[in-house]
């Protein structure tokens, strides 16, 4: 091997010396050069790794996904074989046809979930692992999974509406071309005025580009059924008479008929199902609002779920959370659990901290064990106790009772309209000293009474619970009784009795949503046609950062406006 001889060094300092600083100048262009290679490199390998999660969460998704598409089919499965399978057991006609509407919602929300799976699951695997995340509430649902024989065709004699869209541009998007008006595409939508129905006509015109060949029409507002029959509205009077005015949907169908429009029940169950779907994204966030206060009321009820395989219902319930009577904006939130254990409300509630109200049901006894939770009693079931000893037979106990607490009650009544300050104030002055003799005269009596009897019971219950039923002297913001929230369990009552049960759990938390909605409308005065109508047409469209303004209270701001 040739060895190539090195070069001979300038004998010159000043030509040794640029010689060196032309060698430094070049060894730190390489290692600059060197440094942006392993930046480069560096940030190849970051974007890789970013690139690998997002795939591995893509991965994590889809699997999740296809467990969740299994699940639902199979229970839309069952339902049917439920649905159309053959039955023995010896029902009413109205029992069947109770039996079967709330077999057919349960099939139409579980489809209409499906759907939703679906379409979201499509949005993810078309975005890219970049891609940004839509800020909408939620994906508007797709076209439905379950194919029918055809759309209902509206019914000529209804009177039509039309409304036209203009587009937002005359020029061609893919070459800038002019565009020509070369027809007209219309969409009727069926439409509800309290009293009768209507027909929304969407006008669209047809647009085309000559130079390129491209046809567009301006787009459709987004509806709370994509390409579905019905407006918000009509949604709304659904669901309205139904949960609000407790109207079985084989009823409206007979309702609906003599109007001249014939909807099938199938097709109000899926327009149900998709309604309290959207409805449900509101009752999430009143819930949130809910446990920011520090005093809430509770109860439960109980609610009867479908069992189809044995043609009964199993004993399920709705619990009631209510926001103190004196707040702001009332809230009243339901929440469904298929038995009474204290583990709901303990789920419910989470790491809230404050007063909770509530009866003697001993499945909040756990809540009480903790320290950021302390109980507050109800007067309203003591006087229940001593009143039911009376209504058995005359007891001067009971009757002497009675006259304690209705005088409680008189002092509440003349202190309604105070603040809370005050309140707390009045009652010290004027309930306390009424209490301690009330509970001496409790002690006193209940030594001189039969042990098992009914009144010796109705006291033992007053003097256990002393410490709770006394909360309310120092706390102006708390109620004498429980009764803020039973008020709100009357509309359940009432359905029960019409409707009778829910589908299966599924359908239970959708009716706790609803009656969520319905009944803090309620509270805040707002009228539940009027409130759902605008939001059933807001939702598909509105945005996660702006939810808060559909709240009952805050809509109710923006409508007196």
């Amino acid at each position: 091997m040739i060895s190539t001889p090195p070069m001979p060094l300038p004998t010159s300092p000043d030509a040794l010396r640029d010689l060196v600083l032309s060698l430094l100048q070049k060894q730190e262009e390489k290692e600059a050069e060197w440094a942006e290679r392993a930046r480069h490199i560096a940030q190849q390998e970051q974007a890789i790794a970013q690139r690998d999660a997002a795939l591995a969460q893509k991965d994590q998704h889809i699997a999740l996904r296809d467990e969740t598409i299994a699940r639902l089919e199979s229970t839309i499965a069952k339902l049917q074989r439920w649905r159309f399978g053959r039955r023995s057991e010896k029902l009413s006609p109205d029992q069947i046809s109770l039996w079967e509407e709330a077999l057919d919602t349960e099939i139409a929300a579980m489809e209409s979930l499906l759907e939703t799976v679906l379409e979201e699951s499509a949005a993810v695997a078309a975005a890219g692992p970049d891609g940004e995340k839509n800020d909408a509430v939620t994906v508007v649902p797709a076209r439905p999974v379950r194919r029918h024989p055809g759309r209902m065709a509206i019914p000529a004699h209804l009177p039509r509406v039309e409304v036209h869209h203009d587009p937002k541009t005359c020029t061609c998007a893919q070459c800038g071309g002019p565009l020509e008006t070369v027809g007209e595409e219309i969409s009727e939508k069926l439409d509800y005025i309290p009293g009768h129905f209507q027909v929304i006509r969407h006008i669209r015109p047809k647009l085309a580009c000559r130079p390129c060949g491209t046809i567009e029409s301006p787009a459709l507002p987004a509806q709370v059924i994509d390409k579905g029959l019905p407006t918000g509205r009509t949604v709304a009077h659904v669901m309205t008479a139904k949960h609000v005015d407790h109207l079985p949907l084989y009823r409206q169908e007979t309702q609906y008929l003599r109007a001249g429009v014939p909807i099938s029940r199938a097709t109000l169950c899926s327009w149900l199902g998709r309604g309290e779907y959207w409805i449900s994204i509101i009752a999430e966030a009143c819930k949130m609002a809910l446990l920011e206060g520090v005093i809430l009321h509770a109860d439960e009820t109980p609610l009867p779920v479908l069992n189809p395989g044995s043609g009964k219902t199993d004993k399920a319930y709705l619990w009631v959370y209510r926001s103190q009577a004196d707040a702001p904006h009332p809230i009243a939130v339901f929440d469904y659990a298929p038995d009474r254990k204290g583990i709901h409300p303990q789920n419910f509630l989470g790491d809230w901290k404050g007063i909770l109200q509530t009866d003697d049901y001993g499945g909040y006894d756990a809540l009480y064990r903790k320290e950021q939770v302390t109980e507050a009693g109800c007067w309203a079931h003591v006087r229940r106790h001593f009143y039911d000893v009376e209504q058995r037979g005359p007891s001067p106990v009971a009757q002497k009772a009675l006259a304690w607490i209705a005088k409680l009650y008189g002092i509440e009544a003349d202190i309604k309209e105070s603040p809370p300050e005050q309140k707390a104030e009045a009652r010290q002055q004027r309930a306390g000293p009424l209490l301690e003799s009330f509970r001496a005269w409790l002690s006193e009596t209940q030594m001189k009474v039969a042990p098992k009897s009914g009144i010796a019971k109705a006291i033992a219950y007053a003097l256990k619970r002393w410490k709770a039923l006394t909360l309310y002297l120092k706390e102006g913001r708390l109620s004498i009784d429980n009764n803020p929230v039973e008020r709100a369990l009357r509309g359940v009552a009432i359905g029960r009795k019409n409707f009778l049960f829910v589908g299966n759990d599924a359908g239970g938390e959708r009716a706790a949503s609803f009656y969520s909605i319905i009944e803090t409308c309620k509270l805040n005065g707002i009228e539940p046609f009027a409130y759902l109508c605008d939001v059933l047409e807001k939702l598909p469209t509105w945005p996660n950062k702006k939810l808060h303004e559909l709240l009952p209270w805050n809509w109710k701001k923006s409508a007196l406006a």
